[in-house]
């Protein structure tokens, strides 16, 4: 195993145990529950109220990060619970996406998907709770552990995390670009 996809489990492993610690904290309080639905417009009073819940269980991650990775993914898996798989069997959101779009017969699910891939990390919560809560009325499994380190390397210069959630989406294979050591990481971009 390379030292990147050791990096990777391990990272994964974080998120897995975060994930787990908020669903142990809200999958019998309906209360919790609703304030994490409300939580999803974004609105800081809604947020505020599932900062106990999460903020002891993100770890050492800035304010931006944990406003727009760690909070909303938080929310959407209690929206919509996901058994948590371990790191290996995990699955990025591009087959997520593949998933909703072959459990429907609308062409707006290839939009909304190539829509996302193209957001900027700051403008990604609103399209990407859109497409969760479709897929959680069509019943389509997400990784949400995957998810939430794939977010957390979304502005990377490579976008080797778009290219991976593509793939995914397109049915192209992904083995060579499931490891970022793939992509050449020094390389400067113009």
């Amino acid at each position: 195993m390379t030292v990147t996809q050791t990096r990777i489990r391990n990272q994964l492993e974080h998120e897995r145990r975060f994930l787990q610690a908020v669903s142990g904290r809200t999958c019998k309080d309906n209360g919790a529950k609703a304030d994490f639905k409300r939580a999803l417009s974004g609105e800081p009073e809604h947020l505020r109220k599932v900062y106990p819940f999460v903020l002891p269980y993100i770890g050492s991650t800035s304010e931006w990060e944990q406003e727009h990775i760690w909070i909303p993914v938080a929310c959407l898996s209690v929206y919509y619970p996901q058994p948590i798989r371990e790191a290996k069997k995990q699955k990025n959101f591009g087959y997520s996406g593949r998933g909703l779009a072959n459990a429907t017969s609308s062409k707006g699910v290839d939009r909304r998907f190539r829509a996302l891939l193209d957001l900027a990390l700051v403008d990604i919560k609103s399209p990407l709770t859109a497409l969760v809560r479709q897929m959680r009325s069509k019943e389509v499994a997400i990784d949400y552990p995957k998810l939430l380190a794939d977010l957390r390397q979304w502005e990377h210069p490579n976008q080797y995390v778009q290219d991976q959630w593509a793939r995914a989406f397109w049915n192209v294979s992904v083995s060579s670009f499931d490891d970022p050591e793939t992509f050449d990481t020094d390389t400067e971009t113009n």
